[in-house]
């Protein structure tokens, strides 16, 4: 498996986003998960590598995850666009994007693909299994491919997303990551969406009752 690591900065703030590449060995058939900034090296790298980008899966709708779609979806028009279907609306909407706080325009592209909870997407010979994980925003959703697990803006080392956002629910994400994320083997490596990596082992006694 081929796994690349982005990391760039959106708008007018200070934050750093977290994105990954991630394809077959043998077909080179990929998926970027996220689409915030830098999307030039992420193009120079998928050239390079010579990946067939087959999807840009988004882990939640806001625009710190999302702003790059347009130059990517020019880029690659075959390459279907992902997102969860209780985030789709966000997409176009201001109110839950964000955009305008981070002083990006609101050009967002809809997505071509809308998934639920179970369902998988395949890529060459690897698979991403989609795990609904509502709390950040009402469609956030983690991307569990073997051993590695994508949580967006859910589980953070250490600490969990902000929920006091639009759409936003700390009951959810609360039940979402302990029902859903720490039931998963304890070696399974966590990419988030901003920060370091961690295990589903460390993060246990975070949320014990």
């Amino acid at each position: 498996m081929i796994m690349k690591t982005f990391r760039a900065q959106v708008g007018n703030t200070s934050m750093f986003t977290n994105m990954y590449l991630v394809a077959d060995e043998n077909t080179k058939e990929g998926v970027l998960i996220d689409a915030g900034a830098g999307i030039d090296k992420i193009i120079n790298f998928i050239e390079n590598a010579q990946i067939k980008l087959k999807y840009i899966i988004l882990t939640h709708c806001h625009v710190d995850h999302v702003a790059g779609l347009r130059a990517l979806k020019h880029e690659y028009p075959r390459a279907k666009i992902v997102i969860n279907e209780e985030d789709a609306e966000g997409l176009a909407d201001e109110s839950i994007n964000m955009c305008e706080l981070l002083g990006v325009e609101n050009n967002f592209l809809n997505a071509d693909v809308t998934v639920k909870d179970g369902d998988v997407l395949e890529f060459g010979g690897l698979q991403a299994d989609i795990i609904h994980t509502p709390g950040h925003t009402a469609g956030s959703m983690c991307i569990l491919i073997k051993d590695a697990l994508f949580s967006g803006d859910t589980l953070f080392k250490g600490t969990r997303g902000r929920t006091d956002l639009k759409t936003g629910s700390e009951r959810e994400i609360l039940w979402a990551i302990k029902d859903k994320l720490l039931k998963l083997p304890e070696n399974t490596i966590v990419y988030p969406g901003h920060g370091a990596t961690t295990i589903i082992r460390d993060e246990i006694a975070n949320y014990e009752d």
